[in-house]
C-alpha cells in the first residue's frame, strides 16, 4: 500500500469480531475481548509503513435487537452498554497511551475514530430507522467512552452518502442533528460520501455541504470524505458504473477537483472506495463490489496507475497478493474492504 502511495487507511474494526464474550454483569471486566489478533497486525503494520488508520466502531454482534451487525445498537438498552464496553477495550488497547504500541515498537497510536457508517440510511441506523436524534444519543456516547481514555482524540461522525433513496439525505440529517443542543462540542469532524456520476457531481455535493454549514452556524467545519468512489463494473445502467479505462478517467478527474478546490470547500482527508474488489453480496450483483483499485485476484486496474499517478506512489501498480483471512498479514493482502486515504487532512477546523 505504501508503494501506491496510501497514507491513511479507513477499517471497520469491528465490534463482533473483537468480543468474544458478552459481559455477564454490568462490569465491562466480564466480557472478553479475544478477537484483536485480526487487527494487531495491520496495526503494526501500517505503523512501519507510517500509514496512518481510521478505524470505524462498527459491527453488531448477532444478540443486539434485530441481529443485523449493520444495524447500531439503540441508546438506552443493555446492548449500548456493551457497545460502550467494545469503544474503551478499542482505545485502550490501540489509543493513545494503549497498550498495543506500547509493546509493540512499530506501532502507532490511533488518534482519530469514526462513529459508525452511513447513519442516514436505515439499513445502518439503529432499528432501521433513521434519526438524527437517536443518533446524537449515540454520538454522545461513544465520544465519552473515548474521551475517557483520550481527552484529545479525534471524533469523525459517520460518513453519510449526501443523497439517497433510501433513507435521508446528508443535508437534512445533518440540520437535525444539529439542532440537538451543544452537539458540535461532541464531534470534530464532519464526514460525507458523495457519490456521484462525475466529477461535477462531487462538486455539487460539496457546494450543499458547504451552504448547509453556513445555514446551522459551523462556517469552519471541516469535511472529510471518507468514501468517494466509482465501479469498474456493475448493474447495467448504475449511475456508478463505468469500464475499467472510465473508472481511471473518473477517479483522476475527481481528485484533481477536490485538491484543486481543498481550501475552498475545507475539505481534509480523502479516501478511496475501495482498495480491492470484493465478492458481491448475496442479493445479486453490485456496483461496490467493482470499485476497487485492483481486481480480487490481486491484478491491478487502470484506476490504480491513475491513483498512484496522483498520490506520486510507484508505477506501474504491480500484483498484489491474495486476500488473506483470520490473523492480519501485509495489509495489500488482508485489507480486501479497507478504503485507502489519498490526501491527508490538516487539524480539524484548520
Amino acid at each position: 500500500m505504501d508503494e501506491a502511495g496510501v497514507r491513511t487507511l479507513r477499517v471497520a474494526f469491528n465490534w463482533d469480531g473483537i468480543e468474544t464474550k458478552r459481559r455477564t454483569g454490568a462490569s465491562c471486566s466480564t466480557a472478553a475481548y479475544d478477537g484483536f489478533g485480526r487487527y494487531d497486525g495491520m496495526v503494526a503494520e501500517a505503523g512501519r509503513l507510517g500509514i496512518k488508520l481510521l478505524p470505524i466502531f462498527f459491527g453488531s454482534p448477532a444478540y443486539v435487537r434485530g441481529g443485523d451487525f449493520s444495524n447500531m445498537p439503540r441508546t438506552g438498552t443493555a446492548e449500548m452498554g456493551d457497545y460502550n464496553c467494545y469503544v474503551r477495550a478499542l482505545v485502550r488497547r490501540y489509543g493513545r497511551g494503549g497498550s498495543f504500541p506500547a509493546l509493540n515498537g512499530p506501532a502507532q497510536p490511533i488518534t482519530e475514530w469514526q462513529v459508525w457508517n452511513e447513519e442516514n440510511l436505515p439499513n445502518y441506523a439503529a432499528g432501521e430507522r433513521v434519526s438524527p436524534t437517536e443518533y446524537s444519543r449515540f454520538l454522545k456516547a461513544t465520544t465519552a467512552g473515548v474521551r475517557s481514555i483520550d481527552a484529545n482524540a479525534t471524533i469523525v461522525l459517520g460518513g453519510m452518502p449526501e443523497r439517497t433513496s433510501r433513507g435521508m439525505n446528508a443535508e437534512k440529517f445533518l440540520r437535525g442533528l444539529y439542532s440537538v443542543k451543544r452537539i458540535e462540542s461532541k464531534f470534530d469532524v464532519v464526514a460525507l460520501h458523495p457519490y456521484a456520476e462525475n466529477a461535477r457531481g462531487v462538486k455539487g455535493a460539496l457546494i450543499r455541504m458547504r451552504d448547509m454549514f453556513k445555514r446551522v452556524g459551523d462556517p469552519r467545519q471541516v469535511l472529510w470524505l471518507t468514501e468517494v468512489g466509482y465501479a469498474s463494473s456493475g448493474p447495467k445502467g448504475h449511475f456508478l458504473v463505468n469500464s475499467e479505462q472510465g473508472q481511471a478517467q473518473k477517479l483522476e478527474s475527481t481528485l484533481q477537483l477536490i485538491r484543486k478546490n481543498r481550501k475552498r470547500y475545507k475539505v481534509g482527508t480523502v479516501h478511496w472506495y475501495n482498495w480491492r474488489d470484493t465478492a458481491a453480496y448475496s442479493d445479486g450483483e453490485q456496483w461496490f463490489a467493482y470499485a476497487g483499485l485492483y481486481r480480487k485476484g490481486g491484478s491491478p486496474k487502470p484506476a490504480c496507475n491513475a491513483y498512484a499517478r496522483f498520490t506520486g506512489g510507484q508505477r506501474p501498480c504491480q500484483r498484489i497478493p491474495a486476500p488473506a483471512s483470520g490473523q492480519a498479514g501485509p495489509l495489500s493482502a488482508s485489507t480486501a474492504e479497507a478504503q485507502s486515504g489519498i490526501i491527508p487532512s490538516p487539524p480539524p477546523g484548520e
